[in-house]
């Protein structure tokens, strides 16, 4: 079983799940607010670079991140990048905002963001805050990969009748992503022509 973040305990249930390679969701909502902490765990059968390189195609992003209509990418070298997302949720809904990533190497492979500001959007059409990262935690002689993910996401203003978006962006948006990501990441290693 590989080594979980201390900070954060599991139950035997979801180390059960966690072993048959499902992912482990911990959602937290912050008292009198709309917003949200998710700490999330999924095992993956590849490398951490492999999931790496899935998480940071940025142009590939749009065909299988749920609900990402599209992306535009503004600035990205080797420390990281600036894209503008833009999501496409049920009922018409549509929301922009830009993050700010940053890549990390050094104990494990991570990526961290933070949304920065979108001059000209009204509050309706983006998120107040999001914050999170992506930590690669490497088993199994680095040939496998205990993901280790986290975010922190304020909407910002929900509407009267709209309180299903704070879900639909946190817990059931991650459970897919994490699927996603996992899926797709052992499929380019079970490709690789050396395995």
């Amino acid at each position: 079983m590989p080594a979980i973040d201390p900070a954060w305990y599991l139950s035997a249930k979801e180390i059960q799940r966690l072993e048959s390679e499902k992912p482990v969701i911990q959602a937290e909502s912050i008292a009198n607010s709309h917003i949200k902490e998710i700490h999330a765990y999924i095992w993956v059968k590849a490398p951490p670079q492999y999931i790496f390189n899935t998480i940071t195609d940025y142009e590939q992003l749009p065909e299988f991140m749920p609900h990402l209509d599209a992306i535009k990418i503004l600035q990205h070298d080797a420390v990281g990048a600036k894209v503008n997302y833009y999501l496409g949720l049920p009922f018409g809904v549509k929301k922009r905002y830009r993050l700010q990533l940053t890549y990390a190497q050094d104990p494990v492979l991570e990526m961290a963001w933070q949304s920065i500001p979108w001059q000209g959007l009204e509050e309706d059409e983006t998120i107040k805050d999001s914050k999170g990262y992506w930590r690669l935690n490497p088993i199994e002689h680095q040939q496998q990969t205990l993901i280790v993910y986290y975010t922190k996401t304020d909407p910002g203003h929900v509407p009267f009748g709209l309180g299903w978006i704070v879900k639909y962006l946190t817990e059931e948006t991650v459970v897919d992503l994490l699927t996603v990501v996992k899926d797709r990441a052992e499929q380019a290693w079970q490709n690789t022509p050396s395995q």
